[in-house]
């Protein structure tokens, strides 16, 4: 018996420690609010080099108040944000499906950032179906900016491969989305 306990008590402090080693990700937030529950979100890092790094956020399993449809993708580095997400939601039988595209070049944290954002919303109901797209461009205080952690659930080991130190032979792939998100999920929750 006392092996057994002693077995779980160790396992236990295995467990406590392994989740006290924990990686996240510190996500750009361009308006300082938060787009999705930080903790509805988890991510996956596809590439890392020394200018940007590039992940998958998704939604955590048991999450009810994460609306990604497919996980997002993300490219962000000191100077540069892009997001590709969908979100999907509906209301009174309203369905409705935003696809948020955003650019963003970052001058610092202190500084601001200016951001391009396109919205595509798509909304469905009785078989009916209506569409709407629109492209803005904004510029974002330094106190407006703010970062969330989001936790690394897998690609932890390209953080320190070789490659996360070299720049890119040729230009990144870009991606968009990100805080635009926010507003697609308002202009859904109007409905």
């Amino acid at each position: 018996m006392r092996f057994t306990i002693k077995s779980l008590l160790l396992a236990g402090s295995l467990i406590t420690a392994a989740a006290a080693e924990t990686t996240e990700i510190q996500m750009f937030y361009p308006e300082g609010e938060v787009t999705f529950a930080p903790h509805s979100l988890q991510a996956s890092i596809i590439n890392a080099n020394a200018e940007a790094t590039t992940y998958q956020v998704k939604c955590v399993d048991d999450s009810d108040v994460c609306d990604l449809a497919v996980p997002a993708t993300v490219t962000q580095g000191p100077s540069a944000f892009t997001m590709n997400a969908v979100v999907v939601t509906g209301t009174l039988g309203v369905k409705g499906t935003g696809t948020v595209q955003e650019a963003c070049q970052i001058t610092s944290s202190t500084q601001g950032a200016s951001c391009s954002i396109s919205l595509g919303l798509e909304f469905n109901t009785l078989g009916i179906s209506t569409s709407t797209s629109w492209t803005t461009a904004t510029s974002i205080k330094g106190d407006d900016i703010t970062y969330r952690a989001i936790p690394v659930t897998a690609g932890v080991n390209k953080l320190n491969s070789p490659q996360a130190t070299e720049s890119p032979g040729v230009a990144a792939s870009v991606q968009y989305g990100g805080a635009a998100a926010a507003a697609v999920i308002a202009a859904i929750g109007m409905l």
